[in-house]
């Protein structure tokens, strides 16, 4: 049987295994992996604006994709996504109505293709430094039961492929710090009230990253070098319904109680 020609190698996810992600001689391998991710945002982008999706890139091209070099403001890469949120005039809008830390793309809710050492995976992230989404998304949901039973709906319109990711960053003075898993379940089970609500109850905006995606084995043949344009633009359209749902815009404010005027600065504690 012919080996799959596959669009991202085992070379490419190998650069993100430990005792690679800080060493500055692998920013070359990693700049291979740059040039693919631009490839693939070249060869999906022109579709958004065709379905009609309100996803926009980097307002400055060479933040298309996340950092590929080592650098004093990045002393670590454990993975690489091509990504996409809101318009640039609705995060300058962010940073005037909230506080500066707006002006900045990652503090925006955002759909990702991303290559780690695990795989790939195209995924909605809230991070945690998203919180005024984050807060959004949950007051939303605990606004009225039509609102959850919206994205309940929505849920069941991705498939059984899809799994929701709850994760916080943990300090370690004694090991490696890094992200600690809080709760992962399929997407499918949050169908139900009941599953969906003990979720949202151990979901902390500002304190956790939210993940909402399909994730990758690194052989899978949809990721093959003709398919894996087609596959990342099919998942994208997936989870855009949810992205919309959540992220905050002046259209679609719930992070106040409805009869509240005035708009909190402060970020949760």
């Amino acid at each position: 049987m012919p080996t799959p020609d596959l669009f991202f190698t085992p070379a490419d996810y190998a650069i993100f295994a430990n005792g690679l992600t800080t060493n500055p001689e692998y920013d070359g391998e990693r700049e291979r992996v740059h040039e693919k991710l631009v490839e693939l945002h070249h060869n999906i982008y022109p579709e958004f604006r065709k379905r009609k999706l309100d996803l926009h890139p980097h307002w400055m091209t060479q933040w298309l994709v996340s950092a590929s070099r080592i650098s004093p403001a990045t002393s670590r890469i454990e993975f690489m996504t091509v990504r996409y949120s809101k318009p640039e005039t609705t995060i300058k809008l962010m940073k005037k109505q909230f506080i500066e830390d707006f002006g900045h793309f990652y503090a925006n809710a955002m759909i990702a293709a991303r290559v780690d050492r695990e795989g790939f995976a195209v995924e909605l992230l809230i991070s945690e430094k998203a919180w005024v989404d984050a807060q959004n998304f949950k007051n939303r949901l605990a606004s009225d039961a039509a609102e959850r039973g919206h994205f309940r709906n929505l849920l069941a319109e991705l498939g059984g492929e899809h799994s929701l990711h709850l994760s916080h960053f943990v300090r370690n003075e004694k090991g490696p710090s890094g992200y600690q898993e809080v709760l992962r379940a399929k997407a499918s089970r949050l169908v139900n009230v009941g599953m969906l609500n003990s979720t949202m109850e151990k979901y902390k905006p500002g304190g956790q990253d939210l993940r909402l995606g399909v994730y990758y084995q690194p052989n899978d043949p949809r990721l093959q070098k003709e398919n894996i344009a087609a596959e990342v633009l099919q998942r994208i359209e997936q989870l855009f319904p949810i992205y919309a749902f959540l992220s905050w815009s002046p259209k679609n404010d719930y992070r106040q109680a409805k009869d509240e005027n005035q708009k909190s600065t402060r970020r949760p504690r």
